[in-house]
């Protein structure tokens, strides 16, 4: 019994041994190929499946998908529209594109060099007696011309007594190709580059009484460039538009008559007092009077109204304003027995052509609303006067209106042409 529990004591202790010299770093030359901090995962990279985060996902690729299909769509568009110009451009030798479609033109040119374009693959029968059949092609300088033609059917006794079917290509009066004496069965290949712009004519000749038969392929190839020129064109535009206009409006503010009694007379003033007040008026420009001193100077400015259709004042006002080279003047009288004085309260400019009688002034919606005192006074001991005043203000009116305009624009196109 002793020896068997010192058996499992011995054994113990070999095992103990054992997996303590493999704990320990004795090893100095092991390196772990991993760490373990390489191996953990951030927060950041964790993706929990919350029910919002794949709705998002779901949303980002319905977005992928549809903005993948509106390429698709967008390319399908670009591609028919280019086979379209493509196609225009071999036909009549020109077209016309916008000045940001610029990216075609090398795409044209790249499509367009060396394209082949297939001009008859068709089985006919020839003439007899020697009548021409004509075939035309239309082709540039530098195009280059393929054809195969196989002889299908010929009558050997008309082979044996006049021959084969004679074949030939005419570039406007040169022969570029003949070929004589073409018999059953025989087929032919050959091609040229053409020279100038000329049409291409095919004859097929037979001779005899019996027709034959002929299996004829002709396709070219564009060896031609392209002539690239940007152009600006003027195109006229009309429309509606709303436009803020300033008018300018001349208005009498005051009209007043007055009797000016004379000196000796003590019942009525021999003096008046006046003052000018220029108000309710925006955006003011200037304002004036006039001052008639008899009854014969309100007739004369009435006769001057009649024969100019318009008050005299505004017109002596407009004429200051607008600084016309021929002044207009105004009914003026001069009397010894009366004195006329202004006395100015504002910081408004007299125009040249003023008088004592009448004046205009320019100013501006800062001025002060009262202009002035004008005193008259009659002098004299025996006459009485008959005083009119008339007061003028200028302002300018502004109002919205509709009105037609038209505009010209400025469009770059590129004109595109085949190089001949």
């Amino acid at each position: 019994m002793k020896k068997t529990y010192f058996n499992l004591f011995f054994v113990s202790s070999l095992f103990l041994i054992g997996c303590k010299s493999l704990m320990s770093p004795k090893e100095t030359d092991f390196s772990p190929s991993v760490s373990l901090d390489e191996l953990a995962v951030s927060k950041s990279e964790l993706k929990i499946d919350f029910d919002g985060s794949s709705l998002k996902d779901e949303f980002a690729r319905d977005a992928e998908a549809l903005i993948k299909a509106k390429e698709a769509n967008l390319s399908s568009y670009y591609q028919n529209y280019l086979d379209s110009l493509k196609l225009k451009l071999k036909d009549s030798g020109s077209i016309k594109i916008k000045g940001y479609e610029d990216f075609l033109v090398n795409l044209l040119s790249d499509q367009i060099k060396n394209d082949t374009i297939y001009l008859a693959n068709l089985v006919t029968k020839t003439e007899s007696k020697g009548t021409p059949l004509s075939f035309q092609y239309s082709a540039l300088k530098n195009d280059n011309l393929y054809f195969e033609i196989e002889c299908l059917k010929n009558n050997s006794l008309s082979e044996l007594i006049y021959g084969g079917i004679d074949i030939e290509f005419v570039e406007g009066a040169e022969i570029r190709y003949q070929y004589f004496d073409l018999k059953k069965s025989d087929r032919i290949k050959g091609s040229f580059k053409v020279l100038e712009d000329n049409p291409i004519i095919f004859n097929i000749t037979k001779r005899g009484f019996t027709k034959g038969a002929l299996k004829v392929k002709v396709k070219k190839t564009l060896g031609s460039n392209l002539i690239v020129e940007k152009v600006t064109d003027s195109i006229e535009e009309t429309q509606m538009v709303v436009k803020e206009v300033s008018d300018t409006l001349y208005h009498l503010v005051d009209e007043k008559q007055y009797i000016l009694a004379s000196v000796l007379d003590i019942t009525n003033v021999h003096q008046l007092k006046i003052p000018l007040i220029v108000d309710d008026l925006d955006n003011l420009l200037g304002w004036g009077y006039w001052v008639g001193l008899s009854s014969s100077d309100a007739v004369e400015y009435s006769r001057l109204y009649e024969l100019e259709f318009e008050d005299p004042l505004k017109l002596f006002a407009k004429s200051e304003l607008l600084k016309t080279s021929s002044s207009f003047t105004l009914p003026k009288t001069f009397d010894e027995n009366l004195r006329i004085d202004f006395k100015k309260n504002s910081d408004d400019n007299l125009s040249l052509n003023s008088t004592d009688t009448y004046s205009f002034y320019r100013s501006d919606s800062l001025s002060n609303e009262f202009k002035g005192e004008l005193k008259i006074t009659n002098l004299s001991k025996l006459y009485d006067y008959m005083i009119t005043l008339k007061m003028v203000g200028v302002n300018v009116v502004k109002s919205k209106v509709e009105q037609e305009e038209t505009n010209y624009m400025l469009n770059e196109f590129i004109n595109i042409s085949v190089v001949k």
